[in-house]
């Protein structure tokens, strides 16, 4: 089984990752998982208990057969770290395959992760681009710049599947999705003041941020 790794802070949850998970999984995956982070170092956010935003994520996927959540980070606790939750996933799922679903602004950034070369060897990746520049997509030369040294001298392009190999036969995949431009930081901005989000997330969510006043 083809089983893509959707990580985030879902804080809240909204059509644009929903919408970006459905592409994905038609095209590539049997299923895909959504992990919400613990706590990320990376972002400013209010601070919204974890198992709320995964409470989210169940309420907007009980009807998709392809999604399911996991709140393996949370229960980790402290900072997520993608690494420590790949090397989990290994062995929850030791016959299936793995695919790690980023956006093209964590990909550029990936080299600085931790464990950033070791997390290429592991696993597959589906780098989901958003874009309306073509380029983004075709220029596939130019995206080794930005993986971890250790992997540059070894990878090979593949054109026609428009994707990465690498030495390890490790795939990166490079997508075109639906440009939604939905965010977040908008959404809860929004509830702060008294804007409607109708049509920005499932309608069972909203009533569930505002029965919990979240923001």
């Amino acid at each position: 089984m083809k089983i893509g790794i959707f990580g985030g802070t879902f804080n809240p949850v909204h059509f644009g990752h929903l919408r970006a998970a459905e592409e994905v999984a038609q095209t590539f995956l049997n299923k895909v998982v959504f992990i919400p982070t613990n706590i990320t170092s990376n972002k400013k956010m209010p601070e919204i208990n974890p198992e709320k935003r995964m409470e989210m994520i169940n309420i907007a996927i009980k009807n998709h057969k392809k999604f399911e959540a996991s709140d393996i980070e949370i229960k980790r606790g402290g900072f997520s770290y993608s690494y420590d939750t790949i090397v989990q996933l290994e062995k929850i799922y030791p016959l299936d395959e793995l695919y790690f679903i980023a956006g093209m602004d964590t990909y550029f950034d990936m080299r600085n992760w931790k464990n950033a070369g070791e997390i290429f060897d592991k696993i597959n990746f589906i780098v989901v681009n958003r874009s309306n520049k073509k380029s983004d997509l075709k220029n596939l030369i130019k995206l080794i710049d930005f993986l971890p040294d250790k992997l540059k001298e070894g990878i090979r392009i593949d054109y026609a599947e428009n994707r990465l190999i690498t030495d390890k036969n490790r795939f990166i995949y490079f997508f075109k999705i639906t440009r939604l431009d939905i965010s977040s930081t908008d959404i809860r901005n929004n509830f702060k003041n008294n804007i409607s989000n109708l049509f920005l997330l499932p309608n069972e969510v909203i009533n569930y941020i505002i029965n919990n006043k979240l923001y």
